[in-house]
């Protein structure tokens, strides 16, 4: 996608995070933009935030683990905004179980956002994209679509599916010469609060006794909600350069799209060592440590 200037994108999981900043980034750019949250104080602030740019913005309070909910959705955003252009979606929970721990609730409520929210939000807007001149379907995986670690056997199948999915789709897209352009995003450590939304909802199952307490992309904590927090301050980029690497992305249609450099190192030892790569993620943590962060944003 060349230029997105007066397109529409609609943008799920948009209260924080990546969503915000890519409605931030795509907003500055032109883009009229739908707001898609299960949070109405966050979806709040960011329509809050775009208020400075001279574009189109509507707010959709939805839970994408609702089928009905994301399948509406198409009809109100059109009606808000005539057409849809850009589909992201974006919208994710963290939660890590064993696989004996786990429950049928956890897995029905993982599952149900990160892989069928975003298959069903595909499957909705996709007859509406295909009418457009130029579209685009963008889906968040994770570098955890990529390679494996104990612990997050739920997020791993979202992911994983999600990477599966989307391809195959991009694949369909390109057999039929569709104008749909498919991407598959695939961060590595970003700052983000969504390890803190999975310990606020009860979603970490750590052993806090443990003698290093929590462990989380290579953080320790005393507590599940202080995992969360070193888990967004520890970060190596922040979410708005995240954003601004995945929509340079779509501009140069790089279809498969890494985020991050340790993201890029993820994906490097897992194809070059597949049976022992879990050994080497020590070391990847070590080395990002001792690269300059991203500056925080000041807004």
């Amino acid at each position: 996608m060349k230029d997105f200037k007066n397109k529409v994108a609609v943008i799920t999981g948009s209260g924080s995070g990546m969503g915000r900043e890519l409605a931030i980034e795509l907003a500055s750019n032109g883009a009229n933009i739908a707001l898609v949250e299960i949070n109405e104080e966050t979806l709040n602030e960011t329509a809050e935030l775009l208020k400075k740019y001279n574009v189109g913005v509507s707010k959709h309070i939805v839970d994408v683990g609702n089928k009905q909910a994301v399948f509406d959705l198409p009809e109100k955003v059109i009606e808000e905004h005539g057409s849809v252009d850009m589909v992201f979606n974006n919208a994710g929970v963290a939660l890590s179980s064993t696989v004996e721990d786990s429950t049928d609730e956890d897995w029905e409520w993982g599952l149900g956002i990160l892989l069928h929210g975003v298959i069903n939000g595909t499957r909705a807007f996709l007859p509406f994209l295909k009418e457009r001149p130029e579209a685009a379907i963008i889906n968040t995986s994770s570098i955890f679509g990529l390679l494996s670690v104990p612990n997050q056997s739920i997020y791993h199948v979202g992911k994983y599916g999600v990477r599966g999915f989307t391809e195959s789709l991009a694949l369909e897209m390109k057999m039929e010469k569709s104008n749909v352009e498919v991407y598959s995003v695939h961060p590595g450590h970003i700052g983000t609060n969504i390890a803190n939304i999975g310990a606020k909802n009860g979603k970490f199952d750590f052993d806090e006794d443990a003698e290093d307490g929590p462990n989380l992309f290579g953080t320790q904590a005393k507590t599940v909600e202080e995992a969360g927090q070193l888990f967004k301050d520890k970060a190596p980029i922040n979410a708005n350069t995240a954003a601004k690497i995945i929509l340079k992305n779509i501009k140069k249609k790089n279809k498969r799209i890494l985020v991050g450099s340790d993201a890029h190192a993820y994906d490097l030892i897992q194809r070059i060592f597949p049976k022992w790569y879990i050994y080497l993620l020590p070391f990847v943590f070590l080395i990002r440590r001792l690269f300059p962060k991203d500056k925080p944003l000041n807004r």
